[in-house]
């Protein structure tokens, strides 16, 4: 994970402000004036912490991958060694409330939306993305060895991933976002898993405690 220089709090108003903004309206013509109303200064506070629109977006971009990377890290450093655990604990994330709340989740879509357009945006989500998907490849290939089983690694993780994804999109569109949708979201992809490692995933495990 890329270090991120630590914002100001004025800083981080503005981004809060921003990332408010893209949530409910997307990026489609949103202007600095929008944001500054949500942030309650002028147009002139943004452009001296951020210089640009574009900038500030792309900021928000960073804050919302750079808080997706440190929970994930958190998580994976607290985490056995063992590689059915590991990839448990990443599928837990992708389903946290911190993660995947609805406003999130909309920002988050904004983003993927305009990344054929805007390269940096395309270049941030792609890094990410990348990352992520390589960590799940791993540990499925070191789970596939560790059980003596002969599948396709990168094929599993790019599954298990379009299923998060997929997961994500439905939440956003239909609005079902609930606690106990995010669970039932979890366990969809566990189920997948299951389908592989029968030993790690197969057997149904007691819920995990629903957080709003």
């Amino acid at each position: 994970m890329e270090h991120m220089p630590q914002n100001s709090p004025r800083q981080q108003q503005l981004l809060d402000a921003a990332l408010n903004v893209v949530a409910r309206r997307g990026l489609s013509g949103i202007t600095v004036n929008d944001i500054a109303d949500e942030a309650g200064c002028s147009y002139g506070v943004i452009a001296f912490h951020f210089k640009t629109k574009e900038r500030l977006l792309l900021a928000v971009l960073d804050l919302l991958a750079s808080n997706y990377e440190k929970i994930w890290l958190d998580a994976m450093t607290s985490a056995s060694a063992s590689p059915a655990e590991r990839l448990r604990v990443l599928v837990d994330v992708d389903f946290d409330p911190r993660v995947a709340k609805s406003k999130h989740l909309a920002v988050w879509m904004a983003f993927w939306a305009e990344a054929s357009r805007v390269p940096a945006y395309k270049k941030r989500c792609s890094e990410l993305k990348h990352r992520s998907l390589e960590t799940i490849v791993t540990l499925v290939a070191a789970l596939a060895a560790e059980r003596k089983l002969s599948i396709d690694a990168n094929a599993v993780a790019r599954g298990l991933y379009s299923i998060t994804d997929g997961c994500w999109v439905f939440s956003h569109v239909t609005g079902e976002n609930s606690p106990q949708m995010r669970e039932r979201s979890r366990q969809v992809c566990l189920t997948f898993l299951g389908a592989f490692f029968p030993d790690d995933f197969g057997k149904p495990e007691q819920a995990a405690p629903v957080r709003a």
